[in-house]
């Protein structure tokens, strides 16, 4: 739930030709939620997910639909392979999401080396900072403010916003193409904050809904909830 927004905004905002590489590839029913909301995907696509032969598994798929151009789920690679796609294609753009507690991964560093070594300003590289991963939250295992103090030892233009906003979200994006013509000094990295859990009242910010299944009654509990924020 937390990087919903996020999505939702990229479809509302950029051009169709930018390329979006979900690094925390566990998330992908938040990406085929927004897919179906397009219409990008059917609703007999979108209920096949996690079934026996169905089309969509518990992580992205290459090519299992057009808008999903690489498997993810490893965490850590998803960066490496969209700065080695903006690298090999600099006239694209590209869109990388990544969760907090994958920072903790020495790839994602070096990867951010990369980015800044060889000005890779066609990549926007969004954190979705909700503060929790495995089991707990994020400062009880590795905390993120490390990793942000580090990255002005690089030449990255790095922001926070709120990444439930989406006006604010889509001047992110706006800015990030409206640069690619007006020639960005840095590439972009957002600091995206977010709730994990959002819009539902007994999952915001708890832990344990990084892996628990909802019972029937929890659904409709979280139903009404959603449909009350939206």
């Amino acid at each position: 739930m937390s990087l919903v927004d996020l999505i939702s905004s990229f479809y509302s905002s950029l051009a169709k030709d930018t390329e979006l590489i979900l690094s925390k590839g566990h998330c992908v029913l938040a990406w085929l939620a927004v897919l179906k909301n397009i219409g990008s995907i059917t609703e007999v696509q979108f209920a096949s997910y996690y079934k026996d032969g169905g089309l969509f598994g518990g992580h992205p798929k290459k090519f299992s639909v057009p808008a999903i151009t690489w498997s993810t789920g490893s965490l850590g690679h998803g960066l490496a392979v969209a700065c080695g796609k903006a690298f090999a294609s600099r006239n694209k753009t590209f869109v990388c999401i990544l969760g907090d507690g994958e920072t903790n991964e020495g790839s994602v560093w070096e990867s951010l080396m990369f980015l800044s070594q060889h000005q890779l300003t066609n990549v926007l590289v969004i954190i979705d900072n909700n503060k929790k991963e495995s089991l707990d939250l994020t400062n009880n295992i590795v905390g993120i403010e490390g990793f942000v103090s580090s990255l002005k030892a690089t030449n990255l233009d790095v922001a926070a916003v709120n990444g439930h906003d989406h006006d604010s979200l889509i001047r992110m994006y706006d800015k990030f193409i409206e640069g690619q013509d007006t020639i960005l000094r840095h590439p972009m990295l957002i600091l995206a904050d977010t709730v994990k859990g959002k819009s539902v009242s007994f999952m915001e910010n708890d832990p344990k809904w990084h892996h628990r299944k909802l019972t029937h009654e929890e659904f409709q509990l979280a139903l009404a909830d959603v449909e009350r924020n939206s």
